[in-house]
């Protein structure tokens, strides 16, 4: 299998050779060869996949063969496509730093027990890494520039996620880690009490204050608790604890919080079935956007806990400041801070994504002044100066505004001290934290930047700051008043993505063949053959046991930042764990697609009959490999996967085993496994 999957790569990557001057090493000089540009056959296949995930047709070939500027008018058709909005959205989650996150991240900011343990809290985590994602769709669908995602106080958010922007902002901890409990101050003399035996209890009862059965809740669980096979907790029915926010959220989401037992020992603190969530399935996908504002003066904030009102509410009242991508719970669960770091690490990824660029010591920005300079860390002579004169004052309207853990700040000597933008160029002072996205969203970098996370997207490769073609994009995305969609219109419609004439970028980065990244493949895996979420990267699909191929590709790269890296991760070598995983993955999906019953949750899946090889095998080559039948290469890679298919049966395997065989090397050929060829 292993020799037909090398045969397949050679074949398919022949037509991309000597792209960039044709440097066969992958080096930048150009040695003189003459350049070779792709054929339609080879670069809308790489369009149409990097947008939605799908293979060509032959008519959209025909269309490009006949009139090279058609290619524009198909990508703006393919983004219109829902599939488009998937793959945009993961960029956007990843490109503004809202992943890389778990329940366990949120301790940092909801100290001692994070987001809790019910059986709810995935969703909520899905709920808080797409939100800016969805956010940044809906400004683009309404015609605002991207730079209005720095600045935005409307979120998209769902009825759980403003529960939880809610309970942060009534759950305020200071910079020593102490909590100041707005609800439970409110209360002092409620308990909450969850129970079994006294039977269900109205839920407007249960959130209103003037009601005798207020916090009271009901929870078929609690009866039914126990630890070795004992009654938990003595049997105590109902279980009673001191009112406080923090156990109100759990029990929210199903979680039988900590409480004390008859003999005054704490008991609970785990998962109750779905029957005790308070929360609903469609409390995590009713999105909407909401308008985030401090409260008027008299105004009473959102309370957390009435769900029926924040499933009607369009404004979400908090006093903790939500402005842009750099405050959400997502952007300070990826990048916590604490008394030492005092936001320098949240400054310095706020600037990666807005500019591209990192407080790195290279930066000759000298300010006049330098507010909240740490003089003991960076004395004015020692080596740290440099980076500090320009990170300490610029971090200063974050550490004015937020404590270290990303509530109210309450220290009047921090909140009194502002401190001054200066980076890249750029001096100004800050007095607020509107207008520190305000100077995010006009600095002269972002332009440039944001053309450079889409170059890594579609190339696997930076382009060349210097090309004259980015320079001609950029100056059209400009023009366009920073225009998303137009930015990938022209770069996707560019030379330096189609390769069809010589550019700087492709002269300095030679031939790039990079492995598909996990969003990429798993994109693929679900749009070419009729999967829902194959990989089970959707957490609303719920009650779904964990499958092989979603532990494997939990493994697989993505293009993720790290900590102080301005660029994605972005493995452009494959790996031997990386080659097994995809196998593992091609031969688990090779058998739910051929001879295979139809899976309950997968109605949609293509399928194959082992009784008609040839028909699945041309199918392999069209919508697998993406190689139409217009294509020259696809004559032989039909042959050579019929070889492959004959070869196994006479070797004594079953045909549907062999016909699964075949589908494994279509499934490793580098125009399905690659990205940006």
């Amino acid at each position: 299998m292993l020799g037909v999957a090398l045969v397949i790569a050679a074949l398919v990557t022949g037509c991309g050779k000597d792209t960039a001057g044709g440097d066969d090493d992958g080096g930048g000089d150009d040695d003189g060869a003459p350049f070779v540009a792709d054929p339609p056959s080879v670069y809308v296949a790489k369009v149409k996949n990097i947008l939605v995930g799908l293979p060509p047709s032959d008519a959209e070939l025909a269309q490009v063969t006949q009139d090279p500027k058609a290619i524009t008018g198909l990508i703006d058709g393919w983004m219109k496509l829902p599939e488009y909005q998937q793959k945009m959205m993961v960029f956007f989650e990843l490109a503004f730093q809202q992943t890389q996150i778990a329940a366990i991240d949120f301790i940092d900011i909801i100290p001692n027990n994070g987001l809790g343990v019910g059986r709810a809290v995935p969703l909520l985590v899905q709920n808080v890494r797409e939100s800016f994602a969805r956010t940044v769709l809906q400004l683009t669908a309404e015609g605002k520039p991207l730079t209005d995602a720095f600045t935005t106080r409307r979120l998209m958010m769902t009825p759980a996620l403003m529960e939880l922007y809610a309970f942060l902002d009534t759950r305020q901890v200071n910079n020593a880690g102490k909590a100041v409990d707005a609800f439970a101050k409110a209360f002092p003399a409620a308990k909450i009490s969850i129970g079994t035996a006294r039977g269900p209890v109205a839920f407007a009862d249960s959130i209103n204050p003037e009601s005798p059965q207020f916090m009271q809740w009901y929870s078929p669980d609690v009866a039914g608790l126990t630890y070795g096979g004992q009654p938990l907790c003595n049997g105590i029915d109902p279980i009673t604890l001191d009112l406080n926010a923090a156990a109100l959220h759990a029990m929210l989401y199903g979680e039988l919080p900590n409480h004390p037992d008859s003999d005054g020992k704490m008991c609970g603190g785990r998962p109750g079935s779905q029957a005790s969530e308070v929360v609903t399935a469609s409390d995590f996908t009713a999105w909407k956007m909401v308008t985030i504002r401090a409260p008027k003066v008299g105004e009473a904030r959102s309370v957390f806990y009435d769900l029926p009102a924040l499933r009607s509410a369009s404004e979400l009242v908090v006093s903790t400041p939500r402005v842009g991508y750099f405050s959400t719970p997502a952007f300070f669960a990826n990048w916590p801070t604490n008394a030492s770091n005092q936001m320098r690490v949240t400054l310095n990824q706020a600037l990666i994504v807005a500019t591209g660029a990192a407080v790195d010591g290279r930066d000759q920005t000298s300010p006049d002044t330098t507010p909240g300079l740490d003089a003991a860390h960076a004395p004015t002579e020692s080596a740290c100066f440099g980076c500090h004169q320009q990170l300490d004052p610029t971090r200063s309207i974050l550490s004015a505004t937020y404590s270290w853990f990303y509530y109210q700040q309450t220290d009047q000597s921090l909140v009194n001290q502002p401190g001054l933008f200066a980076f890249q160029d750029v001096i100004t002072p800050i007095q607020t934290i509107d207008d520190f996205a305000n100077t995010l969203a006009t600095h002269p970098l972002v332009a440039q930047a944001w053309a450079q996370k889409l170059c890594y997207y579609v190339n696997s490769a930076p382009c060349d700051p210097a090309d004259p073609e980015l320079v001609r994009v950029l100056g059209v995305f400009t023009s366009s008043g920073g225009s998303w969609d137009t930015l990938v219109r022209e770069l996707l419609a560019s030379p330096i993505t189609l390769n069809t004439a010589r550019t700087t970028t492709g002269t300095t980065n030679g031939q790039v063949v990079a492995v598909s990244r996990r969003d990429h493949f798993c994109a693929a895996l679900n749009s070419r053959l009729g999967f829902v979420d194959l990989c089970q990267l959707d957490s609303t699909l719920r009650d779904r046991p964990v499958s092989t191929i979603a532990t494997i590709v939990s493994g697989l790269p993505s293009d993720g930042y790290g900590r102080g890296s301005t660029v994605p991760v972005l493995p452009n070598q494959p790996t031997l764990f990386y080659r097994a995983g995809l196998e593992n993955v091609c031969a688990l999906v090779s058998a739910m697609v051929i001879d295979a019953p139809v899976a309950a949750d997968q109605p949609g899946a293509k399928q194959w009959s082992s009784a008609q090889p040839d028909a699945a095998i041309g199918d392999f080559v069209s919508t697998v490999m993406a190689i139409q039948p217009s294509d020259a290469r696809a004559a032989q890679a039909t042959s050579i996967l019929s070889s492959h298919f004959q070869a196994a049966v006479a070797s004594g395997a079953a045909p549907r085993d062999a016909l699964r065989s075949t589908f494994v090397a279509a499934c490793l050929s580098p125009s399905f496994i690659g990205i940006g060829m």
